[in-house]
């Protein structure tokens, strides 16, 4: 039987970011020696507190095999921990993924720099520029970016390489065949023609917000330093951060102005020891010394062509909106009194009931239908009106994770919602 079905199987068994797949390493040199190992000697393998031992035990094969068919008709590509191509840097962190789903052009892990540049979906001016400007930079140099693919500072990075001409790698949280978000398929198709997209999710996995961190683990892992533009203290871009520390990874970061949410994440940053950043530079001259290999090139900087951003990332579908693209400002109510009641009045001072304030929110409802299919509308609907709510409470029978997933970066795109952190979301009127 081909081996790969054993890696399969046992990183079907394994949960990312758990204690399992170490712990068996330990005892045994492959899949293949699990799958064949008694009952007692993977129980003895495992803590007894381990969720997984059941899995492992019954050492069903089917879903492994159907995955295989899977990829080899899809032309998706398999690294695994035994082969000699999977990347030396993800061995030594303390709980590497079983393989690796990947498409495009496998890099070679042994020499180069990669540099991890991460950060939040909402973004501003400042951040989407400097994101931009140091992913180019980096790249020119002869750094490999990577980044996660999300909406903001990771799809802006990773565009910015590809502008550059240089090849990138993308981790996502979802499955090989499941581009999340989906508005970033364009990119995704771009990223593979000389770069590369990994995950170590199986065909067929939905963006599960629990995926998100596991992965941020595998982003540090395959880097030489993590860089942080813009996010909030408590955020992704923090746990990735977290991750190359342990790692024993460079952390840089963009400062911030104080007060600012955007900022938040940088100036923690900064101020726990990672080294501060206003430019490209400052990376290049840590990964320049001959004596330490030249491994990048300050020199290739010398002659830059001027890149239009805004053009770049729309030429590669980059979701990047910054505040200052959007000149459509809704009516700004205020709260005032009148002769019959407390209600609301615009700018121009005309008295708004309370009552109206109903009439606005069907109003609204009636633009997101106009706008996107009644599926959609429904899942608006759910999303109470005066405060915000949890994206896992929309989901239901009928809407599935992914499709509210899917409705929630199209309500976003729209400016029909506003996604926060936490992953929770609330209308913007």
């Amino acid at each position: 039987m081909n081996e790969l079905v054993y890696w399969i199987w046992l990183s079907l068994c394994c949960r990312p970011d758990s204690a399992t797949f170490p712990s068996l390493l330990k005892k045994f040199d492959s899949a293949k020696a699990v799958y064949d190992a008694t009952d007692k000697e993977i129980t003895a393998a495992l803590s007894p507190r381990s969720s997984d031992r059941n899995l492992l035990l019954k050492r069903e094969l089917d879903r492994a095999r159907e995955i295989l068919e899977f990829c080899q008709k899809r032309g998706v590509g398999i690294l695994t921990y035994s082969d000699e191509k999977y990347p030396s840097s993800l061995r030594e962190i303390k709980t590497p993924p079983v393989l690796l789903y990947y498409r495009g052009v496998l890099p070679n892990f042994n020499s180069g720099v990669r540099i991890a540049i991460v950060g939040t979906r909402n973004l501003t001016d400042y951040g989407r520029k400097n994101a931009f400007n140091l992913a180019y930079d980096l790249a020119k140099s002869g750094a490999t970016v990577v980044s996660g693919m999300a909406i903001g500072i990771d799809g802006v990075a990773l565009g910015a390489a590809i502008t550059a001409g240089a090849p990138t790698i993308a981790v996502i949280g979802s499955g090989i065949d499941v581009c999340y978000p989906e508005a970033h398929l364009k990119l995704a198709k771009n990223i593979v023609k000389c770069g590369c997209v990994f995950t170590e999710y199986p065909p067929g996995t939905p963006p599960n917000r629990f995926n998100f961190p596991q992965r941020n683990r595998i982003i540090a892992g395959l880097s030489s330093s993590v860089v942080v533009v813009e996010g909030r203290e408590k955020s992704g871009a923090v746990i990735t951060a977290k991750y190359a520390k342990e790692y024993d990874r460079r952390v840089y970061a963009f400062p911030g102005a104080v007060g600012s949410h955007n900022a938040e994440a940088g100036n923690f940053l900064i101020k726990g020891g990672a080294a501060l950043l206003t430019s490209a530079e400052d990376v290049i001259k840590d990964y320049s010394d001959v004596r330490l290999g030249g491994l990048l090139n300050p020199f290739l900087l010398r002659d830059r062509l001027p890149v239009s951003i805004t053009d770049s990332l729309a030429a590669l579908g980059v979701c990047a909106v910054a505040p200052s693209d959007d000149i459509f400002k809704p009516t700004v109510k205020t709260r005032k009194k009148n002769d019959n009641n407390i209600g609301y009045s615009d700018k121009t001072g005309e008295s708004v009931s309370n009552s109206s304030a109903a009439v606005d929110a069907a109003d609204r409802e009636g633009e997101v239908l106009s706008a996107f299919n009644k599926d959609i509308l429904e899942i608006y609907k759910k999303i109470p009106p005066e405060s915000d709510c949890a994206i896992e409470s929309l989901t239901d029978e009928k809407h599935s994770v992914r499709e509210v997933m899917r409705a929630i970066l199209k309500l976003e795109m729209g400016r029909f919602i506003t996604v926060l952190p936490g992953e929770r979301v609330k209308r913007n009127i």
